[in-house]
């Protein structure tokens, strides 16, 4: 029979393991722990910590209104992706901010600057929003006036300073290095482009003149001197460019003096040239960007196979892609390249991936924690269970390391864990 005393001491020292395992398990060895890497998710996401909440008022919420971007007919998830340029735009602006919609028609835009909120306040509902792809100095808003009826302007944060305002449609750009700013009309199987410099409040309106003596004639009819231009257009102020447009066409706008336009019946590049878009090249095959890296191309070969081929975002020169290659995704502006491979912000992967980006699971963890906010808002509000039914709406922008969560009654802005997978990611992006 063991004595007494030896259970005792061995129970005790049990014990000690256990609060040892306890306390120094989920830190790293050279921390004192018993970890060798990262430690799991799982085992840190039970809090985060808040930087800034916003209380919604009754009929207030981060959506925008009537905007689709001429490319994107469906809807975007509110959440966004990585909230790069070339994305649809999302009411959650970065780590900066959020854009919302109110009853009777207004809206604004809160900044969270200096640890509080600027507000940015509009007399008509907003249609979308961004802040430039790089230090977050300028607003761009779009707002719907009425019936077919839309207005961009260009805002200098954080004094709110308007720099100018245009006649435009319901969508409204950056270009992906944001230094100009692109907006259009719609007209039957036609699309009215303008484009401006941010840094220029006056610009000389201009039109595509479609003369390129080595590229073939526009279509028959077609608008290539300003006078030629429905009332609206020759209203539009800015270096214009009238472009063929069906549903499927896509646009993709890389830097102030490049402009890429893919449709049915080939793609084309168009580059500014003292203040006039003109084509620099064109050709047949179907655009499938690689953003921020290259522009892709899928076109037939003299015996009619499909072929793939890369190129710079601002010259057309077209380099063979590997036929052992497995076959490119099909394009949504969700997706992020890096050289061998994409990924998009809900853990869709292609290719080859980087190393030390881990699964996203943060996006879970936020969920459950924030869904008993959740419920209680749904208890105080009727109105949050018809914006919000299934839970809490959960926005990441992994590349600036916080969430933004809306809960009904507010939306709060998180710290993510300093997991290594966010460091990868702004390394990818490569600050956009």
């Amino acid at each position: 029979m063991i004595p007494k005393r030896y259970l005792i001491a061995t129970l005790f020292i049990a014990a000690m393991l256990v609060i040892m395992a306890v306390v120094q398990a989920p830190r790293a060895k050279k921390d004192g722990g018993v970890m060798t890497g990262e430690t799991p998710i799982a085992l840190t996401l039970e809090t985060f910590e808040t930087l800034a909440q916003f209380e919604l008022q009754e009929g207030w919420v981060p959506r925008f209104q009537g905007t689709r971007d001429p490319d994107q007919p469906d809807p975007w998830p509110s959440t966004g992706g990585f909230n790069t340029p070339w994305e649809p735009a999302s009411p959650y602006l970065r780590d900066q901010g959020l854009a919302l919609n109110g009853p009777g028609g207004i809206s604004e835009v809160a900044l969270w600057r200096g640890l509080e909120w600027r507000h940015y306040r509009f007399d008509a509902p907003l249609c979308s929003a961004r802040l430039d792809p790089g230090k977050g100095k300028y607003l761009l808003v779009t707002l719907s006036l009425g019936s077919s009826r839309f207005e961009t302007r260009l805002l200098e944060v954080p004094e709110g300073r308007v720099l100018w305002a245009s006649d435009s449609g319901p969508w409204s750009r950056f270009s992906w290095d944001g230094r100009a700013v692109i907006l259009g009309l719609a007209a039957p199987d036609a699309l009215l482009l303008a484009t401006r410099p941010v840094d220029q409040v006056k610009i000389d309106a201009s039109l595509a003149p479609w003369d390129e003596k080595h590229l073939p004639a526009p279509p028959k009819d077609w608008a290539v001197k300003p006078e030629q231009l429905w009332p609206d257009g020759q209203d539009l102020p800015g270096q214009r460019l009238l472009v063929p447009w069906q549903p499927n066409a896509r646009l993709w706008f890389p830097a102030k003096d490049r402009l890429w336009i893919g449709e049915a019946s080939g793609w084309t590049l168009w580059a500014l040239t003292e203040g006039v878009w003109r084509r620099k090249e064109a050709g047949p095959g179907v655009l499938m960007a690689h953003p921020p890296l290259a522009m892709g191309l899928v076109s037939l070969n003299s015996d009619g196979l499909p072929v793939r081929r890369l190129a710079p975002l601002d010259v057309a020169s077209w380099a063979p892609v590997a036929e052992t290659l497995e076959a490119w995704p099909a394009y949504d502006p969700a997706w992020a390249w890096h050289q061998d491979g994409a990924l998009d912000a809900w853990d869709t992967r292609w290719g080859r991936d980087l190393p030390g980006i881990s699964p996203e699971r943060q996006r879970d963890a936020l969920l459950r924690t924030f869904k008993p906010e959740w419920r209680v808002a749904s208890g105080l509000r009727a109105s949050v269970r018809g914006w919000l039914p299934y839970g809490p709406e959960v926005a990441l922008r992994e590349a600036q390391s916080v969430a933004w969560i809306w809960v009904g009654n507010r939306v709060m802005m998180v710290r993510l864990q300093a997991v290594g997978r966010l460091q990868r990611i702004k390394a990818m992006l490569k600050g956009m």
